[in-house]
C-alpha cells in the first residue's frame, strides 16, 4: 500500500480522513485494470494509471492480485484506504469483487472510499447496504457521465461523494445530497477547466461540501460560500 501525501492525486481522501477523525490514508491495490473503453479520460488519452501500466509494461487487462489482499488487516493504525487505485473495481469478475469486499467488510477499523466508472451489478449484489466504514463514489467528467450519480443514489452506502477530475465541461444536476463533492484539473499534463465549469458545479452543490484539489487554479475557485 502506498500513503497519500497533500499535492498528490488522491489528496482528497485526506479529506475524508478529515471528516472521518483521522490522519492517514492509503491507496491499496489488490487489483489493476480497467477495460472500460468508453471513459472520457481514456478516449482522450489521458487515464494516468493506463500510462503508467505502460511505462513498466504492465498488463492493464483487470486482473486480481491475491498476495495483496491481507494489506489491509496489517495496517494498524486506523486510516482510509481506496482499493484499486490503479483500475476500477468493478471491472473485475463478480467472484474477485467479492474477495476484496471481504476485506473491506471485516477489516472495519479502517475506513473504505470506493470509486467507479462503470455500470456493475456488482454494487448491489455484493453489499446491500454497504457497511458504514464505506464512502462510495464515482467519476464525472462531463454531462454525459451524470448517469453515474444516478447509479450512486441507488447505492445504499451512508457516505457518498463525487469526483469531477478531469472535469471536461458544466454539470447540470442536483449534487446537494453528497457528502462531498472534489473538483480538480487534467494532470499529466495539467489542463485547468474553465472557470464557469467549476461554477456550474458549485452552483448546483447547494451548500454541500467542496474540496478543491490543489493542482487546481485557486482562480477559478468562487469566492465565499463554499465549504473547502
Amino acid at each position: 500500500m502506498n500513503r497519500v501525501k497533500w499535492g498528490s492525486g488522491w489528496e482528497h481522501l485526506l479529506e475524508i480522513a478529515r471528516l472521518e477523525g483521522l490522519e492517514r490514508a492509503y491507496t491499496w491495490n489488490p487489483a489493476v485494470g480497467c477495460g472500460n473503453t468508453e471513459c472520457e479520460v481514456r478516449k482522450r488519452g489521458k487515464c494516468w494509471a493506463m500510462m503508467i501500466a505502460r511505462r513498466f509494461g504492465w498488463s492493464f487487462k483487470p486482473h486480481l492480485i491475491p498476495e495483496r489482499l491481507d494489506e489491509p488487516f496489517k495496517l494498524k493504525t486506523p486510516s482510509v484506504i481506496t482499493p484499486v487505485s490503479m483500475g476500477d473495481i468493478f471491472d473485475l469478475d463478480v467472484k474477485d469483487v467479492a474477495k476484496i469486499l471481504d476485506v473491506v467488510w471485516k477489516c472495519d477499523r479502517h475506513v473504505f472510499a470506493l470509486l467507479s466508472k462503470l455500470r456493475n451489478d456488482a454494487y448491489a449484489l455484493l453489499f446491500d447496504p454497504y457497511p458504514d466504514h464505506v464512502w462510495f463514489g464515482v467519476s464525472v467528467n462531463c454531462q454525459d457521465d451524470v448517469w453515474r450519480l444516478d447509479i450512486l443514489r441507488e447505492v445504499e452506502a451512508k457516505r457518498k461523494y463525487c469526483l469531477f477530475e478531469p472535469l471536461y465541461g458544466p454539470i447540470k444536476y442536483d449534487l446537494s445530497w453528497l457528502d462531498l463533492i472534489v473538483i480538480g484539473p487534467q494532470n499529466y499534463p495539467t489542463v485547468q477547466p474553465k472557470k464557469r465549469w467549476v461554477e456550474s458545479i458549485v452552483r448546483n452543490a447547494k451548500g454541500a461540501r467542496i474540496f478543491f484539489k490543489s493542482k487546481l487554479d485557486p482562480r477559478l475557485i468562487p469566492k465565499g460560500g463554499v465549504s473547502s
